[in-house]
């Protein structure tokens, strides 16, 4: 049993060799400093391996007590066990214990950490060996930390960690997406009331909690299949509100570095709260609950637990919202199905609702003829119908160049046969 327990316990400490390490802790910090190779005259990261030994060497800002405390906490956040062994003007050293905190041997081998400040600034990082993810997030988060005033572009940030500022949003509005009457009724009620009138809502609930606690909503779920305008309803949400809108396909925040897809969410959270909020639209986010590969389910519960502690408000502004958008609810953690104060269903469009989409893409075709085309795209989604239209107007755009016939919108006939051919009727 005590072999067994060994071994699982040597599994899960996960040593990185130094190359794949080094590579890490550069890209990272290379998002951080938006691709910039100084920061304020001073060096990033040196990374050597000598004699057996990985040290990790960086300068930082003088150092102050917060700074201390706050390395403190990143490093007992990383690291089961630490004890001080230095704290001494000028000098102060964390040393990483064994497992067994009782046992002593090669003690000095393991992770150490020192802040030297008599003249300039600086963190010495080694450890006899390769570091462990766990200390490569660690050494990462201190330099972070220790840098924190240099918050750089934070669209450029948003865009190497995966994620994008959807702009131009004011130019759309809700009668872009036809129909949906009673979801739009949802949306403005839940969302753009309580964004648009903060301080009513928390006037409100000043005067009705004990404990003052905002009651306006976190995180709201989009449900539906693709292509029924979540993304859509989102944009137009940022837009009334006046507020960006970040959209965050969860695959690419996703990361090969064990730990570091949570690491990325959370950025994008603190990038968001560094504008003063704003609308973080995570897309597919039943991704979260993908593959059954142990390695996967670990990294995926990491970033879970990031989005369950952001959406609950811990470290986060209460200006910042969250949307989710899936179409496989049943997929999503229950845990998190819990963090969300609405679900919104997006439905299929119904049959008038698809006449109204095609009188949207094709305004040249009267109302029967909208209509009649409605009840021919049974089962079609919004962005069915528009793919449809844009194929109906390619062939047609075809026959002009062929028949060297004068531009002129395409006939129903041609939005009709289309149907078909997308249905696969032809």
């Amino acid at each position: 049993m005590a072999a067994i327990q060994t071994l699982q316990m040597a599994a899960d400490i996960q040593l990185i060799p130094f190359d794949r390490m080094k590579e890490q802790v550069e890209k990272e910090l290379e998002i951080h400093f938006d691709g910039t190779p100084h920061f304020e005259g001073e060096l990033l990261p040196e990374i050597t391996y000598e004699k057996g030994f990985t040290q990790m060497g960086f300068p930082v800002p003088p150092l102050t007590d917060s700074m201390l405390f706050s390395s403190l906490a990143i490093l007992k956040k990383h690291i089961e066990n630490i004890r001080i062994t230095s704290f001494e003007d000028g000098h102060y050293a964390v040393q990483a214990m064994n497992s067994n905190i009782f046992k002593t041997e090669n003690i000095f081998d393991n992770l150490k950490i020192e802040f030297f400040s008599m003249i300039n600034s600086r963190v010495v990082i080694t450890k006899k060996g390769n570091l462990t993810q766990e200390e490569v997030n660690a050494a990462i988060e201190l330099y972070k930390t220790a840098h924190s005033s240099s918050k750089g572009d934070p669209a450029l940030k948003l865009k190497k960690l995966g994620a994008s500022i959807l702009s131009d949003n004011s130019a759309l509005h809700w009668d872009y997406i036809a129909g949906y009457e009673e979801v739009k009724r949802k949306i403005r009620e839940s969302i753009i009331l309580p964004l648009k009138n903060r301080e009513l809502y928390d006037t409100i609930a000043m005067m009705t909690r004990k404990n003052f606690e905002s009651n306006r909503p976190r995180a709201i779920l989009f449900d539906g299949a693709p292509g029924v305008g979540k993304t859509t309803a989102a944009r137009i949400i940022a837009g009334e509100a006046d507020i960006p809108l970040v959209y965050v396909p969860i695959e690419s925040i996703m990361s090969k570095w064990y730990g570091q897809s949570a690491q990325n969410l959370a950025q994008i959270f603190d990038l968001c709260d560094s504008m003063g909020g704003a609308i973080i639209f995570l897309d597919e986010i039943d991704s979260l609950a993908g593959s059954r590969d142990q390695n996967m389910f670990e990294a995926t519960r990491r970033v879970l637990s990031v989005l369950l502690r952001k959406i609950d408000g811990i470290d986060s502004s209460t200006t910042t919202i969250t949307i989710g958008a899936t179409n496989r609810k049943n997929d999503l953690d229950s845990a998190l199905i819990s963090r969300f104060d609405q679900i919104i269903t997006f439905p299929l469009p119904n049959e008038m609702e698809r006449g109204m989409i095609f009188s949207n893409y094709a305004r040249h075709l009267d109302e029967e003829d909208s209509k009649i085309l409605g009840k021919k795209s049974i089962n079609l989604s919004g962005r069915n119908i528009k793919d449809i239209c844009e194929f109906t107007e390619r062939r047609w755009a075809r026959k002009l160049l062929i028949k060297s016939m004068e531009a002129a919108p395409p006939p129903f006939e041609y939005y009709k046969r289309s149907i078909s051919l997308w249905a696969g009727e032809a």
